[in-house]
C-alpha cells in the first residue's frame, strides 16, 4: 500500500450535516463537521481507554435526535462531560467549555459516525492527560480496511 493511497481525503473540505448513532441504535444526533478541518485525540486515560476520536463543533452545529432517556455521563470535571448510551456503554459525544478549545463545545465521537469515510482527515493529538491541551503531534487518518481495499482494487 503507497502511501499515496494512505493519505488520500475522501472528505469534501466544508461542514455538512453526518448522523451517527451508537451500536444498539438508542442515542442518534446529527451534527453538521468539516473533518477535513482537523479531528482530535486525547491522551488522557478516558480517551485512551475508550479509543474516543473527536471533532469539535459549536453547540448550535449539534442536535441530539433520540436517546436523551439513556444518556449516561461520564466527568473528571465541570470543562468537560463524556455523554454515553447506557444501553450499549459507547461514548457517543461529549460537550463541555475548555477556553483552550475555543470555549463551549460539542465533540462528536467520529466512530460513531454512519457510513463516513474519513481516510486522510488530519489528526491532531493532544495532551489532555495533563490539562494543557498541547499539541502533540499532527497527522492523516487512515483506515486499515479502506486502505487495503484501495491497494487490491489498484492492482
Amino acid at each position: 500500500m503507497s502511501n499515496a493511497t494512505s493519505e488520500q481525503t475522501t472528505t469534501t473540505p466544508g461542514a455538512r450535516a453526518y448522523q451517527g448513532s451508537c451500536p444498539c441504535g438508542a442515542v442518534r444526533f446529527e451534527a453538521d463537521i468539516d473533518p477535513s478541518a482537523g479531528t482530535t485525540r486525547c491522551n488522557c486515560t478516558i480517551c485512551k481507554k475508550t479509543q474516543w476520536w473527536g471533532c469539535i463543533v459549536k453547540p448550535s452545529a449539534f442536535r441530539l435526535l433520540a436517546g436523551e432517556g439513556v444518556l449516561g455521563d461520564y466527568t473528571r470535571s465541570e470543562a468537560g462531560h463524556g455523554r454515553f448510551c447506557k444501553t450499549c456503554g459507547v461514548r457517543v459525544f461529549g460537550h463541555g467549555d475548555i477556553p483552550e478549545l475555543g470555549g463551549a463545545y460539542y465533540s462528536v465521537n467520529l466512530n460513531c459516525l454512519d457510513g463516513a469515510d474519513l481516510t486522510g482527515v488530519p489528526v491532531s493529538y493532544l495532551d489532555g492527560l495533563h490539562d494543557t491541551w498541547e499539541l502533540l503531534a499532527v497527522a492523516p487518518h487512515v483506515d486499515p480496511v479502506v486502505a487495503a481495499k484501495r491497494a487490491q482494487a489498484s492492482g
